[in-house]
């Protein structure tokens, strides 16, 4: 369960997710693919492969920061939004 909920959120925040044979190689080959990726279905399959939404808010946030815009530039967009 911990290997597969890494590898989903790995998949959700990284523009470069790792692959799957990367967490067989963390795990000393504990588990194969197959379970790994029958966990990743059944747990997706339990959320109703419902995560979260995103929001306008959530992206002016993270682009804020990664601008350096000062904080009455940020208020302004999120207010707009």
């Amino acid at each position: 369960v911990g290997v597969t909920a890494m590898l989903i959120a790995a998949k959700y925040e990284e523009v470069w997710a790792p692959e799957v044979r990367d967490f067989i190689y963390i795990t000393d080959k504990a588990y194969t693919r197959q379970q790994i990726l029958t966990m990743e279905k059944q747990m997706l399959s339990t959320l109703g492969f419902n995560l979260t939404v995103p929001t306008a808010h959530h992206f002016l946030s993270r682009f804020c920061k990664a601008a350096q815009a000062d904080q009455d530039a940020c208020q302004l967009a999120c207010y707009f939004s």
